[in-house]
């Protein structure tokens, strides 16, 4: 074996008494827990003041941290079919000749790609449900998401999955011992994609976090609201950044993996990855186009564009749903109290 090639040599199983648990699944479950912790502190920043997430805002009533538990459950749901979905496409003479796979959980994986556009579509659908701003809370959690998917990425190697191609280069990554090891060739050693699609999705993070920081209205009781820069408008630019970045380093990374090429050197999941980067493309340049109101308007029945309760074009304040208790999805929210 070639002296520069890193090998990593554990049990990638921890025991509990008598149960197993392997490290990848609580790197997995780590993960997610940070992105939920981070999520619901950018929800916190939103109820601050200064230079917080997106505060300095006016006229828009504050996110609630009860929701975000309902969109945290409702992408769980898209986020298995889409990846189950995407795989099919993966795999697709498999999947042809086994119909009944796709719904076995126990043959197969997700798409990671299929993951991601699954859990956002019903995280939409479920903002329309309970009626809150769905593009605010795209890009509230435009900064968690990345994290789980750089951390996630980063847990593989704990249980020796993610593997690319063979490759004797001086950080090549090779496992030793019994295992097991979720790649089949963990012992050769190989790219390790994994690290680089993680640690280029974390770097997204921290470029979209400090553009976040940097560009939000200080806001000044005496000179009144700042600027509004389109990171803090809500209307969905963050997190259309955050997807390019990761998708664009998704497809550069996948040339490091196993599967076979479907067109012109691409596989099929660098394939959608681009596909997909040019429509997030195509729809930041329609937003960012010259004369594009960059805050979503009021309309004249009292809602925001997309769909906060307000009190219409005329002016005031809007109310703060985080006032008016717990709400059921689907149910109207209450009228604003008057003061007595």
């Amino acid at each position: 074996m070639p002296f520069a090639v890193i090998t990593l040599g554990f049990d990638p199983t921890v025991y509990f008494g008598p149960f197993a648990v392997r490290w990848e699944t609580l790197g997995l479950a780590a993960a997610i827990l940070t992105a939920l912790l981070l999520a619901a502190a950018y929800v916190r920043a939103d109820h601050g003041s200064g230079r917080s997430a997106i505060a300095g805002v006016p006229g828009r009533p504050a996110l609630r941290l009860d929701d975000l538990l309902y969109l945290a459950v409702a992408a769980v749901p898209g986020a298995v079919v889409g990846g189950r979905l995407v795989l099919a496409l993966d795999f697709l003479d498999y999947y042809q000749a086994h119909t009944g796979a796709l719904l076995d959980p126990g043959q197969g994986s997700l798409s990671l790609l299929g993951a991601v556009l699954g859990g956002t579509l019903t995280v939409v659908l479920m903002c329309r449900l309970l009626q809150v701003p769905v593009r605010r809370w795209l890009d509230t959690l435009a900064v968690p998401l990345l994290v789980a998917i750089g951390l996630g990425k980063l847990a593989y190697l704990l249980g020796g999955g993610g593997q690319g191609v063979p490759w004797n280069g001086p950080w090549a990554v090779a496992f030793t011992g019994p295992g097991p090891w979720l790649s089949a060739l963990a012992s050769v050693p190989a790219h390790p994609s994994q690290v680089y699609e993680g640690a280029w999705t974390l770097v997204g993070a921290l470029v979209v976090g400090l553009a976040t920081f940097a560009s939000a209205p200080a806001r000044s009781a005496s000179a009144g609201p700042a600027r509004v820069s389109a990171f803090h408008a809500g209307v969905g630019l963050r997190y259309a950044f955050a997807l390019a970045w990761w998708l664009l380093g998704r497809a550069i990374v996948g040339f490091t993996w196993t599967n076979p090429p479907a067109v012109a050197g691409l596989d099929v999941e660098q394939i959608a990855a681009l596909v997909v980067l040019c429509l997030v493309g195509v729809m930041v340049a329609w937003q960012l186009r010259p004369g594009a109101p960059i805050e979503p308007e009021i309309a004249g029945d009292g809602t925001f564009g997309d769909g906060v309760s307000g009190v219409g074009a005329s002016g005031g304040e809007l109310t703060d749903p985080s006032r008016d208790g717990p709400r059921t999805p689907g149910k109207p929210r209450s009228a604003p109290r008057r003061p007595a």
